[in-house]
C-alpha cells in the first residue's frame, strides 16, 4: 500500500471537505431565528507582563506592516497606507522612501479627505532570493480598469481592484538602491465590491510561495452586491474571503503572470491554463490555500517553525486568531469565531448560543484564541515572537486590537498565554493576556499593525487619528520593561480632559522622551492631531490637576515659539510632529534654570511635570498630559 504523506493527507482532507460541502455552496443562508448573545465571552483580558514602547520613527501617516528584506539586517521596511514604502534604520530611526506607489492608489478617505478608509498600500513582501533577483511585491488598492483577472462576484460593479504587483530593485545589496518604477509587473487584479474588508497582508512562506490574504469583499454580514448567496467566505468558486498561495515566478495562471502550485489543496491537475476564471469554474479557485475568512487583517509565518497565523476581524461580536492549514475552512459566515452566526436577513447579524449551526458544513476550524467586543472592535494580527530581548514572550503570538471603541485612540496589545501552540499532533487553544505598557495606562493611539525585523524583534505601528492622513504615524519597538541602568524613557498622552478645567476638544497628542546614557540630553518628540491655532507648547512643573511654571519649551525658537514671550502671534495648525529634537540643561527655564537636566528628570519621576499645548482659543492649554 502506498504511504500517505502529510502533504497528500492534507490534500485528501481538502477534497473531502469540498465534496461534503458542495450542496451547501448553493444554499442560501437566511435569517435563522436565533437569539443574540449579550456577552459571548465573559472572561476579561488582563495583563501580567510589562514592556516598554521605544519610538523608532515618527512623521509617518498610517503605518500598517513592517518586515525585513533577506540579507538586509539593519532596516525595517514599513508600508504606509497612503502609498509610501519606508526603509527605516532600526538603530537610528532614520527613514527614507524606498518606493512611492501613491499615484497608483484610489483616492483615500471613504467619505472624503481626512476620513476613515481601509484601502491603500496594505502589504509588502520580499522574495526569498531578493539579494540575487531584487524582487519584492506589494498589495495596493487601485481604481478598477475593467481588466480584473477575478471580477466582482455575481457580475456586480467593481468598487476598486486589489492589485498584486512585482517590482525590482537594481542593486539590492546597496542600501542606497531603491525601486526602479519601470519594472512594475502586475501579477493579478481582483475586483472588490466595497471599500472595506480588504485584508491586504502578503508574505512568503518557508516553501518560497507567496501567500495573499483577501477579505470577503466588504459590506456587513457578507451580504449585498458582490456577495454570493451563501456569502463569499463560504463560496470558494470566487477568490474573496480566502488566503491564496501562488508562485510569483510561475506562468501557468490564466493570465500567464504567476504560477498555481501543483500542491495547492484544490489544484485539479490537467493542462494549463488552470488559474483565473477557468480555475474557479469547477467550483473552487485553484489559488485558494484556505477559506472561510471575513477580513484576515494580517497573516504571518512563525520565523522559527514556519506555521501560518491569521487574525480575522469579526463582524460585531468576536475577534479571532487562527493557525492556518492547507484546505482549512475557518467558518465565516456560518460562524463568527467558535459561535454560530445568524446573518439575520436585512438586519444586522449576530452570534447565537446554538451548539450546531444551521447548514453547518463539516470540519469547520475554530480559532485558537478569541475575544468579544467588550475588549476591542477589530483584531490586528502580529507575529510569533522570536527575538532575544523579551524571553517571557518567546514562542508566543503577539497581536492586538485597533481600538476599544470607534472614535477613540485606545488600541491594545495582546499575546497568547501558551507558547508554541502548534504541536506535532495538534494545535492548542490559548487564553489571551494584555501587554502592560511601562509608564502608560494604555497605548493611547489607534493600533494599525505590527512589524518584525531580521532578528525577530517586534514593532508596533500606530497613529493618533485612525485615518490615512496627516503625519501622526509612529513606529515603536517592543522592548524590555526594565531599561538599562543609566537610561530611561518617559511619555505623556495629551487630551483636553486632563486640563484642571477640562476642555471639550477633539485634539489629542502624544509625547515621547528618551534620556541619553550619559544623562545630558533628552530626545523629545511631540505629535498632535486635530488641533488648530497652536500658540505654544511647553513642559510645566506641577503634579496632575495643578498648574505650574514653564521649565522647558519643547518647540524651538526657530519655529517662532518663545520669540517675544511664551506664545507666538502667528498660530500654527497641523496634524503631525510639532517637535522632534533634544532638551539639554541649557534649555531649562523658570525654577530649573541653571540646574542640570537631572533636575527635570527628578521632577518627572516624582510625577511633577506635564506637557501642555496652548491654542489661541484655549490659551491656558487645550491638551495636556502628565509625563510618566
Amino acid at each position: 500500500m502506498k504511504k500517505i504523506t502529510k502533504k497528500s493527507f492534507e490534500r485528501l482532507i481538502a477534497v473531502v471537505i469540498l465534496m461534503a460541502t458542495s450542496v451547501f455552496f448553493i444554499t442560501s443562508v437566511s435569517a435563522q431565528g436565533g437569539t443574540p448573545l449579550d456577552d459571548p465571552i465573559a472572561q476579561p483580558i488582563k495583563g501580567n507582563l510589562t514592556v516598554r514602547l521605544e519610538p523608532v520613527a515618527t512623521g509617518l501617516t498610517a503605518p500598517n506592516w513592517g518586515t525585513s528584506a533577506p540579507g538586509d539586517h539593519s532596516r525595517l521596511f514599513v508600508t504606509d497606507q497612503d502609498g509610501i514604502l519606508w526603509a527605516i534604520d532600526v538603530k537610528t530611526g532614520e527613514k527614507s522612501v524606498f518606493a512611492d506607489v501613491s499615484a497608483l492608489l484610489v483616492p483615500l478617505g471613504f467619505r472624503g479627505p481626512n476620513t476613515f478608509d481601509e484601502r491603500g498600500l496594505l502589504g509588502v513582501a520580499f522574495h526569498p532570493d531578493y539579494q540575487s533577483n531584487g524582487l519584492f511585491y506589494t498589495y495596493t488598492s487601485e481604481p478598477g480598469n475593467g481588466m480584473s483577472d477575478f471580477p466582482v462576484p455575481m457580475g456586480d460593479p467593481t468598487h476598486h481592484d486589489a492589485v498584486i504587483t512585482e517590482w525590482r530593485v537594481p542593486s539590492p545589496g546597496d542600501p542606497d538602491s531603491v525601486v526602479d518604477p519601470s519594472t512594475r509587473r502586475v501579477l493579478m487584479r481582483i475586483g472588490e465590491p466595497q471599500f472595506n474588508h480588504n485584508a491586504g497582508a502578503i508574505d512568503f512562506g518557508p516553501d518560497g510561495m507567496l501567500y495573499i490574504a483577501l477579505g470577503d469583499g466588504g459590506n456587513r454580514d457578507d451580504q449585498g452586491p458582490g456577495h454570493s448567496a451563501q456569502g463569499n467566505g463560504q463560496d470558494p468558486s470566487n477568490i474573496l474571503g480566502n488566503i491564496l498561495r501562488i508562485d510569483p515566478l510561475g506562468t501557468n495562471s490564466a493570465n500567464g503572470q504567476y504560477g498555481v502550485p501543483a500542491d495547492n489543496p484544490f489544484f485539479p491537475g490537467g493542462e494549463a491554463p488552470i488559474g483565473g476564471d477557468a480555475g474557479c469554474a469547477d467550483g473552487v479557485c485553484d489559488e485558494i490555500f484556505a477559506w472561510g475568512f471575513r477580513n484576515p487583517f494580517r497573516i504571518s509565518f512563525d520565523k522559527e517553525r514556519g506555521d501560518l497565523y491569521a487574525a480575522d476581524v469579526g463582524q460585531g461580536d468576536i475577534e479571532e486568531v487562527h493557525v492556518v492549514v492547507a484546505g482549512g475552512n475557518y467558518g465565516w459566515r456560518v460562524k463568527e469565531g467558535s459561535f454560530c452566526f445568524d446573518p439575520n436577513g436585512d438586519e444586522r447579524g449576530f452570534v447565537t448560543g446554538e451548539i450546531t449551526c444551521p447548514n453547518e458544513p463539516p470540519m469547520l476550524i475554530d480559532p485558537v484564541a478569541e475575544y468579544d467586543h467588550d475588549e476591542g472592535i477589530a483584531v490586528v494580527g502580529g507575529f510569533v515572537y522570536r527575538g532575544s530581548e523579551l524571553p517571557g514572550l518567546r514562542g508566543r503570538y503577539v497581536f492586538g486590537d485597533f481600538s476599544q471603541n470607534f472614535g477613540n485612540n485606545d488600541g491594545r496589545l495582546f499575546y497568547l498565554n501558551k507558547k508554541n501552540i502548534v504541536r506535532p499532533t495538534t494545535v492548542k487553544k490559548s487564553s489571551i493576556s494584555e501587554l502592560r505598557l511601562r509608564g502608560q495606562d494604555g497605548l493611547g493611539m489607534s493600533l494599525l499593525g505590527f512589524g518584525q525585523d531580521a532578528y525577530g524583534e517586534l514593532y508596533v505601528m500606530a497613529n493618533l487619528t485612525a485615518v490615512p492622513f496627516g503625519e501622526t504615524g509612529v513606529v515603536m519597538r517592543i522592548a524590555s520593561g526594565f531599561p538599562a541602568k543609566h537610561s530611561d524613557d518617559f511619555r505623556a498622552q495629551l487630551s483636553g480632559s486632563q486640563q484642571p478645567t477640562p476642555v471639550d476638544t477633539g485634539a489629542q497628542g502624544h509625547a515621547f522622551f528618551g534620556l541619553s546614557d550619559d544623562g545630558t540630553e533628552m530626545a523629545s518628540t511631540l505629535i498632535v492631531a486635530n488641533i488648530e491655532d497652536v500658540i505654544g507648547a511647553h513642559i510645566h512643573m506641577a503634579p496632575a490637576g495643578a498648574n505650574g511654571p514653564i521649565v522647558a519649551s519643547i518647540v524651538p525658537d526657530t519655529a517662532g515659539f518663545l520669540s517675544g514671550g511664551p506664545f507666538v502671534t502667528d498660530p500654527l495648525t497641523l496634524s503631525g510632529v510639532l517637535f522632534d529634537g533634544t532638551i539639554t540643561a541649557a534649555d531649562l527655564v523658570g525654577p530649573l534654570a541653571g540646574q542640570s537636566l537631572g533636575a527635570l528628570v527628578r521632577a518627572i519621576r516624582k510625577g511633577n511635570a506635564y506637557v501642555n499645548v496652548h491654542t489661541d482659543q484655549n490659551r491656558p492649554g487645550e491638551i495636556r498630559g502628565q509625563i510618566r
